[in-house]
């Protein structure tokens, strides 16, 4: 069967190892991915990835009910909620 990895923390299961030391990050705070432009760090190396975008100026997405742009699309999708009325998750 498949080896599940649990959370020492809270008892979560993990199918991959992987997985599980992202998770742990929530219960020790460690943010181990580092902007090398400002002061923030991240959990999770993607969201780290996002942010870097927020420095280069480039706003890739567009929001096709007022035309503002945005960075990542992420923002536009809180931002699209507005717009829509939709309550975020």
């Amino acid at each position: 069967g498949i080896r599940w990895h649990v959370c020492p923390y809270c008892s979560k299961e993990f199918k991959k190892p992987s997985d599980l030391v992202r998770h742990i990050r929530i219960h020790t705070h460690e943010k181990p991915f580092k902007c090398p432009q400002c002061f923030r760090a991240f959990a999770v190396k993607s969201t780290l990835t996002a942010h870097i975008k927020t420095h280069t100026g480039i706003k890739a997405f567009k929001c096709q009910f007022c035309m503002k742009s945005f960075s990542t699309s992420g923002s536009l999708k809180v931002h699209i909620r507005l717009h829509t009325g939709k309550a975020l998750k």
